[in-house]
């Protein structure tokens, strides 16, 4: 598996968890373990791998001190402003890079949501090595549930094949001058995308690779409690091992 860098968008306000701080500063509380902000469980999950060059994480204007106060005192990791919109922040993450020493166009470089504070060191590890062998990767799960399609008046108006239809996670990987020259083209069309395997699928195919079911997005309140009793469970694991199902 080749050496990586990590841009962490986590510029979102997080309006939908209702909390007076940006939730990735809220803490995780593993039972017995010791609680760590949502944003430290993101980035200490790359930076725990010595195969990690660099994690910058792409932090709102107003709580650049709060967030220095929650990643690890690890040279490796850099704060930077992120923009108005994830995908400003990932751009401005890509910019930083690039001006970085060592790194070069066809340094791998991973795009993770910092909400997504339980992905494990297996998930990192097929993303990179599926970007080192098809050039871009997104993690992602089969889709598992009936799906359908809501009428406006909240009933079900139709059912979706669910047979080919995955859930996109994060981390997504690509290689840093084709991701650039992906966000470059977005601002001179004006195209605003989900996420960074969306932009890039206009230059190249991007595989997906199996995620894990775990590797949830925390978005409202009782995602936190999920995600307590799962890095707990990480932790207890031979000293934050990894999972091997998913």
């Amino acid at each position: 598996m080749p050496p990586y860098v990590v841009i962490v968008p986590a510029a979102g306000s997080g309006s939908r968890m209702g909390a007076a701080l940006p939730k990735v500063l809220l803490p995780i509380e593993p039972h017995g373990g010791r609680a760590r902000s949502v944003l430290r469980y993101s980035t200490d999950a790359f930076l725990r791998d010595p195969k990690c060059l660099r994690v910058v994480v792409c932090a709102p204007t107003c709580c650049m001190d709060s967030f220095g106060d929650e990643i690890s005192p690890d040279s490796r990791v850099s704060i930077i402003e992120g923009g108005v919109t994830r995908q400003a922040s990932v751009f401005a993450g890509v910019m930083a890079i690039n001006r970085m020493p060592g790194v070069t166009a066809d340094t791998v470089t991973l795009v993770h949501d910092a909400a997504r504070a339980c992905v494990t060191r297996s998930v990192i590890e097929r993303v990179v090595s599926a970007v080192a062998e098809h050039g871009a990767a997104t993690a992602a799960v089969p889709i598992v549930d009936a799906v359908c399609r809501g009428g406006i008046d909240g009933s079900i108006s139709e059912y979706v094949d669910r047979a080919s239809l995955w859930a996109i996670q994060t981390p997504q990987g690509f290689l840093l001058g084709e991701l650039l020259a992906a966000h470059e083209r977005a601002i001179e069309t004006g195209q605003e995308a989900p996420d960074d395997a969306s932009l890039m699928s206009s230059i190249r195919k991007v595989v997906l690779v199996q995620g894990d079911r775990l590797n949830i997005k925390i978005t409202q309140p009782g995602d936190l409690a999920v995600a307590s009793i799962v890095c707990g469970t990480m932790e207890n694991q031979d000293g934050l091992s990894d999972r091997t199902g998913n």
